[in-house]
């Protein structure tokens, strides 16, 4: 293609019928960019070269074209998938499986943990108790003992 030609290809815009697409359209264009314009033109053609080869390509999809390597390759590649899920699996069971036994752990540590507060808050009020009942024996102690120094006092009068 001439300079003149790629620079009318590259300034006008053209529909594309088949992508719905618009060429590049560079305003205010001119001949001081012939550099530019030319890698612009290069790239379009080379982006119709690769739609063009994708269309041949789509449109020769057929099994004869599949040979034993990209057989194999794609079968590696399924197998690493699935080998990939079974592993995700069996490690989402294995913490499923972990998460219950720490959710039972911690129901069997609650239901300590309350037998512990009930048995501590019994052993407070009988230790309570117990104060109290030796308090009560002090007293009596010292009263008796008040009344007997009086009598011990009382007779050596």
């Amino acid at each position: 293609m001439s300079h003149q030609s790629d620079e009318t290809l590259v300034s006008r815009p053209k529909p594309r019928a088949a992508t719905g697409k618009q060429q590049l359209v560079i305003r205010g264009a001119d001949d001081s960019q012939p550099e530019v314009l030319g890698k612009i033109a290069h790239l379009e053609s080379s982006l119709a070269s690769v739609e063009a080869e994708l269309k041949a390509f789509k449109a020769s999809r057929d099994s004869k074209r599949w040979d034993a390597r990209t057989l194999v390759a794609l079968a590696a590649i399924v197998l690493s998938i699935t080998g990939y899920v079974i592993q995700d699996a069996r490690a989402s069971s294995r913490q499923d499986a972990e998460i219950e036994m720490m959710r039972v752990r911690i129901v069997n540590l609650e239901g300590i943990a309350a037998a512990n507060t009930e048995s501590r808050i019994r052993t407070e009020g009988e230790l309570k108790a117990l104060r109290e009942g030796q308090q009560e024996i002090k007293n009596l102690l010292q009263q008796h003992d008040t009344r007997t120094r009086a009598r011990v006092q009382g007779q050596r009068d």
